[in-house]
């Protein structure tokens, strides 16, 4: 098979003696399965007869039944498929052309290499087709390309297994680390003391979620989370998709700021002082409304190349769009907390992801539940931490703080429970209850 590129003829990418040599060590040696079976899939393989070969392989696997020429020969005539697959005269040629199966592993990644390539051909052979079509959506037909590219990226990132005295050995590092350094939390300070006495601070790879109803209050605290991480030294990227840059400052000059959150909006009042601390923060703002996940994740990329972002905020999830025909607004939302989750695994940072809660979780008294999380199932099963937060039921004085109710409702490394923070609205900031002692929150 042949591509035809700028008038040349060139040939699909693929290898047949390393095809071979994988079948044949399976043909030889009944462990050598064991070696390839997590990295090669039957249309890895390109020759037909090949693929038809080891898939039957995979099936003997399976039914956990022993794989030699007998076997194969057996499996490929009960499908109907040993002439089709080269015969006998076939499985005795590839298994005489392999001396040894110590080299499986080697074939195997070439194999997969060169079907990854063939998908990478099949990936630029479909984003040309499209930009031919001349769509009319410009950004939608990028997302589809950038889709397929991602998804073909995140497919070629094969997981190895480690033995268990190499995570042992992080393991130790890591506890005796704690140990030189007991006051201080494992992970990336959250900045309020409540919150991390039951996460030890957030793990980069992990998913978080910081949810409540409207005007409680979660994008200023996540706002004050990433202030505090940033002059802790953790660099943070925010995407806010329903605020932009000038109210996203604003914001933070409140935060550092003895002034009011109007008297800055409006002017009245220039806080040099509060200014000049910010501009040295490690603080990225993109207010691109109504971003697609695709296009989050190809800045949040190319933000790493440049600085090293340990921390992202994503302001608010319901907000982002898919560019996909998904068939209603939870599988939507399920593709993009997954895309979230792999983003925060691949790149290596913490990312806190905002979502509102459905009208449940006002109706009722107390405390929100996980299941009150909007089109939230899949955010509540790919959320590492989630972070509840209501309203105190009880009137507050004017002029005084009020009493914002929280609870970690999740956290899959470690315990649950409830606190307090106090907020106060003309700043938009929210105050720690919790004593420093490093004891149970206040």
């Amino acid at each position: 098979m042949t591509l035809e590129v700028r008038g040349a003829e060139r040939q699909v990418p693929f290898d047949d003696r390393s095809e071979q040599q994988v079948l044949g060590s399976l043909l030889i040696d009944r462990d050598a399965i064991f070696k390839v079976a997590d990295l090669l899939r039957a249309d890895d393989f390109y020759i037909p007869r090949n693929r038809l070969i080891y898939d039957a392989a995979r099936a003997l696997l399976e039914r956990r039944e022993r794989i030699d020429p007998l076997t194969i020969q057996v499996e490929l005539a009960r499908r109907e498929e040993l002439d089709r697959a080269g015969g006998v005269a076939y499985l005795r040629a590839i298994t005489e052309t392999v001396p040894t199966a110590v080299e499986i592993e080697r074939h195997a990644h070439v194999v997969r290499d060169r079907a990854i390539l063939r998908r990478l051909l099949g990936a630029a052979t479909a984003i040309a087709a499209d930009a031919y079509d001349e769509p009319t959506d410009i950004p939608l037909a990028l997302d589809r390309a950038e889709q397929r590219l991602f998804a073909l990226r995140d497919e070629s990132l094969n997981a190895q297994l480690r033995h268990i005295t190499a995570a042992l050995q992080t393991n130790y590092e890591h506890l005796t680390d704690r140990m030189e350094r007991p006051f201080e939390v494992s992970g990336i300070p959250s900045g309020f003391r409540e919150i991390d006495y039951y996460t030890e601070g957030f793990t980069t790879g992990d998913l978080i979620v910081v949810a409540s109803r409207p005007s409680v209050g979660k994008t200023s605290l996540a706002l004050a989370m990433a202030f505090e991480m940033a002059k802790r030294g953790h660099p943070a990227l925010l995407f806010s998709l329903e605020m932009d840059a000038k109210q996203i400052v604003s914001r933070f000059l409140a935060l550092n700021s003895r002034m009011d959150l109007l008297a800055l909006r409006t002017g009245n009042i220039i806080d040099t002082e509060a200014a000049e601390a910010l501009r040295g923060l490690p603080i990225l703002i993109d207010d691109t409304p109504g971003i697609s996940i695709m296009e989050l994740r190809t800045k949040a990329r190319r933000a790493t190349t440049h600085e090293k972002i340990e921390v992202i905020v994503v302001d608010y999830i319901q907000l982002i769009r898919t560019g996909e025909d998904d068939e209603n607004r939870v599988q939507e939302i399920a593709t993009i907390t997954r895309n979230l989750k792999s983003l925060a695994r691949e790149l290596g940072v913490v990312v806190i992801g905002l979502s509102q809660l459905s009208r449940a979780a006002g109706d009722a008294a107390g405390e929100p539940k996980l299941s009150t999380l909007r089109e939230g199932g899949s955010l509540e099963q790919d959320s590492d931490v989630v972070v509840m937060l209501w309203k105190d039921r009880e009137e507050t004085p004017v002029g005084a703080p009020r009493l914002i109710n929280g609870a970690v409702a999740k956290n899959r490394n470690g315990p649950t429970g409830s606190f307090q923070l106090l907020f106060e609205s003309e700043q938009a900031r929210f105050f720690s209850k919790a004593r420093d002692d490093g004891g149970m929150p206040a």
